[in-house]
């Protein structure tokens, strides 16, 4: 569901930059932003309304949600490149570093899955306590990387550009966004089973 959500918003898009029209464009950016942000409580909710009852059910939940989460923002990250690819291929726009930024934010999305993966492994280092423990305070300085630079780019006034960077901003806001809520609960989520899991 979340794929077709993810591609129908790419293909908004590219034709609002087509026609021009921002607006939309700015729209079809936040809708999956919102569609996303609104999954990812939707997973992460359950076990914030009882985490000794999830870790009960399921002890290896931490595994799980960290995997999910991780999971989420890999897609938001893969969403930004693949939009960012489309715009700048398919119209006439042209923007220097559209691939630039595109391909950082493909890496990024290959290296989250990357370490969705590993956690899937039960012989994998990274399943620890303490490796858990790091990716949870990996994503909140994400968080607030991300918060510093949308600061920025609102106070920099580049969000009413006119030049053909615009789709790309809309890009940035909207991941942005969506990359500072699922951080911000899968930190949450993962503190609470921590609490549980190691009693502090």
């Amino acid at each position: 569901m979340l794929m077709l959500v993810l591609v129908a918003s790419v293909a908004f898009m590219v034709g609002a930059v087509i026609f021009g029209a921002k607006y939309t464009c700015l729209g079809a950016a936040l809708g999956f932003a919102i569609i996303i942000i609104d999954t990812a409580f939707a997973i992460n909710r359950p076990i914030w309304s009882n985490a000794a009852a999830a870790m009960r059910d399921d002890p290896e939940v931490q595994l799980h949600a960290s995997r999910r989460n991780a999971r989420l923002m890999a897609m938001v990250y893969g969403w930004g490149a693949l939009a960012l690819f489309a715009i700048y291929t398919l119209t006439e726009l042209w923007w220097f570093h559209s691939w630039q930024y595109g391909a950082a934010m493909a890496l990024i999305a290959a290296a989250l899955l990357g370490f969705v993966h590993v956690l899937g492994d039960e012989e994998s280092l990274f399943r620890s306590q303490v490796s858990l423990d790091v990716s949870a305070m990996l994503g909140l300085a994400q968080a607030a990387a991300a918060a510093v630079a949308l600061g920025m780019l609102a106070a920099s006034g580049k969000l009413g550009s006119v030049k053909a960077d615009w789709p790309a901003n809309h890009v940035f806001v909207a991941g942005g966004l969506a990359l500072i809520v699922i951080s911000v609960i899968a930190a949450v989520t993962h503190f609470k089973l921590r609490r549980v899991a190691v009693g502090t």
